[in-house]
């Protein structure tokens, strides 16, 4: 089957930055997590893929069409919520609603209102009023009532509580499971998607560093608690983000299986433990040069 987003050597030039020939393969169904530091190129990325600007080099295609042979096919299928949204302002947000709704050819008014009511956001007030999680909210609820195949979301929990947080992953898990849909989720921040995003592509300076399975790089970095002394030099130098305690410290492993049976004696003795590390360990420990 064909990626549902496939880019090759995808490339934006600005003045002072340059997001640098990105080459992916989103498959169908699913949720694939764009992560990177602020100024890493993840908004550039997301526009990108909905064509809200044009790339300085590459290809991109989206349902196996082009942008420019397909354009109105394609947007009609995906739902972009954007970083910063741009609508007009002094309008309210039924207006805005009615006016979103006239690019769509599918359109899904009950739902869009039910979502508002979920959202606890009233139809009588004026965009400018709304707070900025609110106003990601909207856009959410449009990029939801249209039907989409492909949703593209740029930082869609910023500025909104823990359980609202919660409650959006929840409902994004849920439109892949019940309805096959497909999700690119950028973010500056991992909590949460850990257990939703099921690759992960990490950016950085412009440059995409990292590609992966999620299950697979979980399994593959680890941290490893050891007491001081009970590892020999050579497997202590393949750790990083070693924090030394008084009586005993821990490190990061980026390949567990290779070294899993160099630590089995000091499993069994409880003199080394291995914890699961989170997708936050392991950026960080990327962007620290590891």
């Amino acid at each position: 089957m064909a990626p549902i987003v496939e880019s090759k050597k995808l490339t934006k030039q600005y003045e002072d930055f340059t997001l640098r020939d990105i080459t992916l393969d989103i498959p169908e169904g699913g949720i694939t997590g764009i992560f990177g530091p602020s100024g890493a190129g993840k908004t550039t990325l997301i526009k990108l893929l909905a064509h809200q600007m044009a790339p300085s080099a590459g290809s991109l295609r989206l349902f196996g069409l082009s942008y420019d042979d397909s354009e109105k096919e394609i947007k009609n299928r995906i739902g972009y919520v954007a970083q910063e949204p741009a609508y007009y302002w002094n309008r309210s947000v039924r207006w805005t609603a009615r006016f979103v709704s006239r690019f769509y050819e599918r359109w899904d008014g009950a739902r869009f209102y039910k979502l508002l009511e979920e959202f606890r956001i009233s139809r009588r007030k004026r965009m400018r009023h709304l707070s900025r999680g609110q106003k990601t909210l909207v856009s959410l609820a449009i990029a939801l009532s249209h039907e989409a195949d492909l949703f593209l979301l740029d930082e869609p929990t910023a500025g909104l509580d823990m359980v609202l947080r919660r409650n959006i992953l929840r409902r994004l898990r849920d439109l892949v499971a019940d309805e096959g849909k497909t999700i690119v989720i950028s973010s500056h921040i991992t909590d949460g998607l850990d257990d939703v995003a099921e690759s992960i592509h990490f950016l950085d300076a412009g440059d995409l560093v990292l590609q992966s399975n999620t299950e697979e790089l979980l399994a593959s970095w680890k941290w490893i608690h050891f007491k001081n002394g009970s590892l020999a030099p050579g497997l202590l130098d393949r750790l990083v983000e070693v924090e030394k305690q008084p009586f005993s410290s821990r490190g990061l492993t980026r390949d567990f299986p290779a070294i899993r049976e160099e630590l089995s004696e000091g499993i069994a003795t409880g003199d080394v433990k291995v914890a699961n590390a989170k997708l936050d360990d392991i950026l960080i420990a990327l962007l620290q040069g590891e």
